[in-house]
């Protein structure tokens, strides 16, 4: 029992001085460190690129979904189409009627409302509104009509009159579109800036 001890001090003695004398455990420890940085680096720049790959694929995908659609491009009408995936409904395409009359809500920019859904894009309760009459035209098939309020880039609030109907692509896709029929005037909204500056 005594030798095994002796000789565990005797290595653990051994193990220190080495320690003491070249740091042995410190420079194998940055080593590992370096190693493990090196690799998580060059992981990292693979997901870079993966990610960058992917947008170009997602704004290639966009793109061929306005090209699909260019029936709808000179239709005078705000026109939208979502797909249905699992419980929600992507926005896939929206013509440039829609971007005149909603547009100034994303910039102009049609590929900042391409590929999300309701949610992403709406105010919940608003995104809520849409959603229930996407799942209802999906679900039995039939068109539906109704008025919802917008606020225009004017600051009018406004009532646009829209149908949706339903649309099964390939026995797999099913397609909802929208179209405004009719917007209204209601009421303009003056800012309190501007109220205050008018007194």
């Amino acid at each position: 029992m005594n030798k095994i001890t002796l000789k565990s001090k005797a290595i653990l003695q051994t193990v220190s001085n080495l320690e003491k004398k070249h740091k042995i455990i410190t420079y194998i420890s940055l080593l590992f460190l370096t190693i493990s940085t090196y690799f998580l680096r060059s992981e990292n720049q693979n997901v870079k690129i993966e990610y960058a790959t992917l947008q170009e694929k997602s704004l290639s995908l966009k793109q061929n979904m306005v090209f699909f659609n260019r029936n709808f491009e000179d239709f005078p009408l705000p026109i939208w189409q979502k797909v249905k995936r699992g419980n929600r409904f992507i926005v896939n395409y929206i013509n440039p009627a829609y971007i005149k009359l909603f547009g100034h809500n994303f910039d102009d920019n049609m590929y900042e409302v391409l590929g999300k859904n309701n949610f992403e894009i709406f105010p919940k309760n608003i995104a809520q509104k849409y959603y229930e009459n996407d799942i209802a035209v999906s679900i039995t098939g039939n068109q539906l009509e109704a008025v919802e309020e917008f606020i225009d880039i004017e600051g009018e609030v406004k009532q646009v009159k829209f149908l949706i109907w339903r649309d099964i692509r390939d026995d797999r896709d099913t397609l909802i579109y929208g179209m405004v029929k009719e917007t209204i005037i209601k009421k303009k909204i003056i800012p309190i800036e501007k109220q205050l500056s008018e007194k």
